[in-house]
């Protein structure tokens, strides 16, 4: 056997047994996970069942639903048409959408991609309307044609002028979807089927449908007082808009991650602007470094490009790590899989320099009760203007304060701060149980103690 075999049976057999006993503590059916090194395929694989009713197990070519991850898979779509020369990342949307609101004026394609379009998410854009001008009041129990959606996106006042702040906004993605649409003729995942997941071998890649008979589909469940149950029934419209409506198999993200190391389909030029996080009007870049369908953050000082999505019934975690040529997905059928946990965990296996944190011993607790007073009062809209410097105040008071509110949801949970690291020099990064995900938060203070410096990003 080859040291390059052995190595990888090495990895199935490390990786099995983690993924099992992860699985076991945190009652998921079933995961698929793909590994790519340096446009190689160190392993894929299927954990657990597809199906628990009928026993299916899970496999390499399980079917699981992108959820947001779909995003980077829209902002694909868009920059196909770019390589094409058929359109502009810095278009004016309403150039393609004439239809929507004079407050759109301002508002590009690429600011919707890197969610600093303005606009809000399904909880306020989409808020319940009269029926008036073939507008509905957008509900997951009932179908929405193409104009409709627009019509109710135009309806969602813009939480701040394009350009200024950022703000999550499946909205945005919904969008964007609309003018590849209007752009080429067809829908975004039609396009996408035939310019890129045929070419880049993604065999299986597809929009995502109740309806059709798509070979390995695994089913979705939800947790209901600790019990699992079949998902929620959509309208099927809303199963595949742009903001993340794609199934997709470990396979099939194996070979995405293939065309990120080695582009075949896109030129690399284009491959790198996915990835470079998009900076506000004022020239800073948004909290989680968003960029055209992928987020920046760093873990051990090593740069992490990822997102995550969830849809009822699926999460997922794409994860991309550049210095070490390393790429991580991780797909799961419940959709309170804390998948991007379990991805980093892998990328640790696989390369020691991305282990993920793990509490430490603590010597100084009232410094950290202190800090989880502190994020808990900015995510209630409380920020103390004494906690920070004169010169962090002044750049964050304005949107960027507003901007880890949005990122927590304001709803950080009971569990309390856990410090995974200190320097010892005035920096200290925490980890924050949040639900789905573990937000992570470094401060640098000064040493009369005001907040000089904050980043986040979710694991």
């Amino acid at each position: 056997m080859h040291s390059t075999e052995k190595s990888a049976t090495n990895l199935a057999t490390t990786l099995e047994d983690h993924l099992n006993a992860e699985m076991e503590r945190s009652k998921i059916p079933g995961l698929g996970v793909a590994i790519v090194r340096d446009g190689q395929v160190l392993h894929i694989g299927g954990y657990g069942l597809a199906d628990v009713e009928h026993n299916v197990p899970a496999s390499s070519d399980s079917i699981f639903h992108s959820g947001s991850t779909g995003k980077m898979f829209t902002a694909a779509a868009v920059l196909l048409l770019v390589q094409q020369g058929r359109l502009k990342l810095d278009d004016p949307v309403r150039r393609y959408l004439i239809e929507t609101p004079e407050s759109w004026a301002a508002m590009t394609i690429r600011q919707l991609l890197t969610m600093m379009s303005g606009l809000g998410n399904f909880g306020d854009a989409f808020a319940p309307a009269p029926i008036e001008g073939n507008v509905v009041p957008l509900n997951l129990w009932q179908d929405h044609n193409d104009a409709q959606l627009l019509a109710l996106a135009s309806l969602s006042p813009l939480a701040f002028a394009p350009g200024e702040s950022y703000r999550y906004s499946n909205t945005s993605y919904i969008v964007a979807s609309l003018i590849v649409a209007r752009v080429s003729g067809k829908p975004y995942y039609t396009l996408l089927r035939e310019q890129l997941f045929a070419p880049a071998g993604m065999a299986s890649a597809r929009d995502a449908s109740w309806s059709d008979i798509v070979p390995n589909r695994s089913a979705g469940y939800s947790r209901e007082n600790g019990e699992l149950r079949n998902r929620l029934w959509t309208a099927p419209t809303l199963l595949r808009t742009g903001d993340g409506g794609l199934f997709f198999s470990p396979r099939d993200i194996a070979r995405w991650f293939i065309e990120l190391d080695r582009p075949q389909v896109f030129r690399p030029d284009i491959v790198a602007e996915m990835f470079e996080p998009a900076l506000m009007r004022d020239g800073r870049p948004a909290i989680n470094g968003y960029a055209l369908g992928w987020q920046n953050s760093d873990v051990r000082g090593q740069r992490k490009i990822r997102h995550g999505g969830t849809w009822y019934g699926f999460r997922a975690e794409l994860a991309r790590f550049p210095a070490q040529n390393l790429s991580v997905a991780v797909l799961a059928n419940v959709d309170d899989a804390q998948v991007a946990r379990i991805a980093q965990q892998i990328a640790g296996i696989v390369d020691a320099a991305l282990a993920p944190y793990e509490p430490i011993a603590d010597a100084t607790p009232d410094r950290t009760k202190a800090d989880d007073g502190l994020i808990r009062m900015i995510a209630a809209r409380q920020a103390p203007r004494d906690a920070f410097t004169d010169e962090a105040w002044q750049l964050w008071n304005d949107h960027w304060l507003e901007q880890v509110i949005i990122e927590s949801e304001a709803d950080l949970g009971p569990a309390p701060l856990e410090l995974v690291d200190d320097d010892g020099r005035g920096q200290r990064r925490y980890r924050l149980p949040t639900g789905r995900y573990h937000m992570h938060w470094t401060v640098d203070r000064q040493a009369d103690g005001r907040v000089s410096a904050m980043r986040f990003h979710m694991e």
